[in-house]
């Protein structure tokens, strides 16, 4: 048995504390994993609604799960032609819409050995219906990789392609650009996870080359983008969350080291000083993207590094979850 699944076994995760913040533990109350359908692979989009229920999309495929508080797992979207990937989802309960990106992140190989990839785009659901609102496809050759809504119904999607985060007001079937930062560029996969506090404060991470950076809106002129000084280069974060503290958390995804990590900072210390990193849970594999409730954090392990690394793509792991913790 993996070190991983005994600490699971255990019911809590023992952390490591850089920093002054409480540690997290892991909840005994409920199961601390959801083991998803055998036939659900790839875990990554996930979002919660206010009354418990949790939406999780698939990495290589459309399908959308919908898990009730009860445990219970049905398909809420079983993907279709324009939506064949859920690599991001967040829930507009306002306007009743689920928001998601759906990326063709690993391609398929032609008859010449080439690997096709379809254009990426974003997509909204009906979460009452089920019926699909609108397919936006992402400009010049964007990558949407994660989402963030807005009060007003606003829609922030980092790009991966290009170091841009693009714009789609409430109504409109056009994507902008709402910052462009050179920063934001990286030989691989650029901008991933973004999250936005009630402030419009954003908070984007650059996978490829490990940075954290913060986005304020000014009243006039093009929003102000700044590199969070950490005290080390992060290993492939994503998933960004705001914690109801205001502390940020998110995860390593960790394709190299495969140490996947649940992570914390304080974002509001003043000052220059590098920032301490709170290690939350570690040795997840390759953990991609999580949502917040409370104190309650559920985390996609999406288990897909094998898929990336040369001589391991066929070692499909037998069962995917989504993980469960409970910050103290």
């Amino acid at each position: 048995m993996k070190r991983r699944d005994v600490l699971f076994g255990l019911g809590f995760l023992g952390t490591i504390a850089r920093t002054s913040l409480n540690s997290a533990l892991v909840s005994a109350e409920q199961p601390n994993s959801i083991p998803l359908p055998t036939e659900f692979q790839y875990p990554n989009g996930i979002t919660r609604s206010r009354n418990g229920i949790l939406y999780v999309g698939s990495i290589t495929s459309g399908l959308i799960l919908r898990i009730s508080p009860n445990g219970r797992i049905t398909t809420f979207f079983p993907g279709n032609r324009d939506i064949f990937a859920a690599n991001s989802l967040r829930l507009d309960e306002k306007r009743n819409i689920l928001w998601g990106a759906s990326s063709d992140f690993l391609g398929t190989r032609n008859s010449r050995g080439e690997i096709i990839r379809r254009p990426h785009r974003i997509f909204a659901i009906n979460i009452r219906s089920g019926k699909v609102l609108r397919v936006i496809l992402m400009p010049d050759n964007g990558f949407g990789n994660d989402i963030a809504i807005a009060p007003d119904g606003g829609v922030y999607v980092t790009d991966s392609n290009q170091p841009r985060i693009h714009y789609l007001a409430s109504g409109r079937d056009i994507l902008q650009t709402w910052v462009t930062d050179e920063r934001f560029r990286a030989k691989g996969i650029g901008l991933a996870g973004i999250t936005r506090r009630a402030d419009g404060v954003s908070v984007v991470g650059n996978y490829t080359n490990g940075e954290l950076f913060k986005v304020t809106p000014q009243t006039a002129g093009k929003p102000k983008v700044e590199l969070i000084p950490l005290e080390r280069k992060l290993d492939n974060p994503d998933g960004i969350q705001f914690a109801p503290d205001g502390t940020l958390i998110f995860v390593e995804g960790a394709v190299e080291t495969g140490n996947g990590r649940l992570l914390r900072i304080d974002i509001s210390a003043k000052g220059s000083q590098p920032q301490a990193i709170q290690v939350l849970a570690e040795n997840l594999v390759s953990p991609v993207n999580l949502t917040i409730a409370g104190r309650e954090i559920w985390v996609t392990e999406s288990q897909i590094r094998h898929r990336i690394l040369p001589g391991k793509e066929k070692a499909i792991p037998d069962r995917f979850f989504v993980r469960r913790f409970r910050l103290s």
